[in-house]
């Protein structure tokens, strides 16, 4: 806010200043009048006249120097926008030197429509606009307009452009980031979060290839969490496999913590020094972005970006903007993997990752409440294993909670998909069996596997 008033009280003093000038160059003293037969000392005419144009003259340069040295890029039109004048700090931003802009009209740079609004004879204060350079980069620019009043007169306008091009980056970035945590907080999953990841860096970087890739502490290896290829669906199993084993570029990220920025010749010199594998047929038209997943000193994956037809799609200064936003994407994910986690708990088992009591009795009470409005039947089974006690003393605890284990996938690898066993503690076990046609020997003969 403080450089726009700043930019603003210099508007308006060259706007003074011009107007004083074009004031004192259309008084009486400066134009032709009738003669005054009065007699009058004629050096004192003369030296009046003298001064007269030197405060003229010096009124003029003044003009000239704020207008061609301002820091701000400035234009001066005509009310119809044909730009008449533009300073140095105009050609350095836009490219255009004065001949080029000289009668053109001021829509040359402004491109946006809404430069249609400019045609009135308005005063605009920080109007943001898309601008177009000469090598036709459009950047994002703040314009003030003047309009220049000479003795009630309008006689032009002044235009004074600010490239607010970084800021503009810096807001787009602060609002995936904001909408990244917003939806971390909310009460969406693990995996719905990572499409809206995604899309919200969609915004401010290319995201056609993604993938994140993060590290399970319990199995100690990395796994695939979310990716998205143009090599479409019927290749995702092959790609999920391919790159989560040890020795994949997304490994590598993970162990050094570095940053990667490859092309074709960086990614086969990594090749053949060792650093990674790679498992895709590669070309001179691809290009690699990768960032690990980092909190504070702790790295919980990799995340890469990718091209397969346009190797100058990422650059140097996409790696500082990946590095930055990976941050706040990595505390995104873990925040969820602690939601998730805490929930697994308070609902399942987490030696035998069976449903505990809690879930059990809360799908029993949604079964009964069907079977008595539908009039169907359920049956409950209460099971233990035999000697297991002995197994434990034997044999001791880790043997006997890896029997429980291989007892809990065997019960689930035998019950539907419908069915509920649960892991009521120690070595028992109680199952539901919902929406039986014929709950004896539905029973009998799940009891009898």
């Amino acid at each position: 806010m403080g450089k726009n008033r700043k930019n603003r009280s210099y508007l308006n003093k060259l706007v003074n200043k011009f107007s004083r000038l074009k004031a004192k160059s259309d008084s009486p003293n400066n134009k032709n009048s009738k003669t005054d037969l009065r007699a009058k000392p004629i050096f004192s005419d003369t030296s009046r006249f003298k001064k007269n144009e030197q405060a003229l003259q010096r009124s003029r340069q003044e003009f000239i120097g704020l207008f061609k040295n301002s820091p701000e890029a400035l234009a001066y039109t005509d009310m119809d926008g044909i730009v008449l004048e533009v300073n140095k700090r105009f050609e350095e931003l836009f490219g255009y030197e004065l001949e080029d802009m000289r009668g053109k009209h001021i829509e040359k740079v402004l491109t946006n429509w809404r430069t249609q609004i400019l045609g009135s004879d308005r005063v605009f204060t920080d109007l943001e606009l898309i601008a177009k350079k000469k090598n036709n980069k459009l950047i994002h620019v703040s314009v003030s307009v003047t309009l220049n009043q000479v003795n009630e007169q309008t006689t032009g306008k002044i235009f004074l452009l600010n490239d607010v091009t970084n800021r503009k980056a810096n807001e787009a970035v602060n609002n995936v980031l904001y909408n990244i945590s917003r939806a971390a907080n909310s009460d969406i999953s693990l995996t719905q979060l990572y499409p809206v990841i995604r899309e919200e860096l969609s915004t401010i970087i290319n995201t056609t290839n993604f993938s994140i890739a993060l590290f399970d502490e319990e199995k100690n290896k990395l796994y695939f969490s979310y990716y998205v290829d143009e090599a479409g669906e019927r290749d995702k199993d092959f790609l999920v496999s391919k790159y989560s084993i040890s020795d994949s570029i997304f490994s590598y990220i993970f162990k050094t913590g570095d940053s990667l920025l490859l092309n074709y010749n960086k990614y086969k010199r990594m090749i053949a020094q060792g650093n990674f594998i790679s498992y895709d047929v590669i070309t001179n038209k691809q290009i690699w972005l990768g960032v690990p997943l980092k909190i504070e000193n702790k790295i919980i994956g990799s995340m890469i970006l990718q091209s397969y037809t346009d190797p100058n799609l990422y650059s140097k200064k996409d790696i500082k903007l990946m590095e930055f936003v990976s941050q706040q994407i990595a505390t995104a994910i873990e925040r969820k993997q602690a939601e998730e986690k805490l929930k697994f708990l308070s609902l399942y088992d987490c030696l035998t990752r069976l449903p505990n009591r809690v879930l059990f009795y809360d799908r029993m009470k949604q079964e009964i409440a069907y079977a008595k409005r539908e009039r169907k039947n359920f049956s409950v089974m209460f099971l233990d294993l035999d000697n297991f006690k002995e197994v434990n003393d034997k044999f001791g605890h880790d043997i006997g909670d890896q029997v429980l284990q291989g007892v809990a996938k065997r019960f689930s690898k035998l019950l539907r998909k419908t069915d509920t066993i649960c892991r009521l503690g120690g070595d028992e076990f109680i199952i539901l069996l919902p929406r039986l046609r014929q709950p004896r020997e539905n029973t009998v003969d799940v009891a009898l596997k």
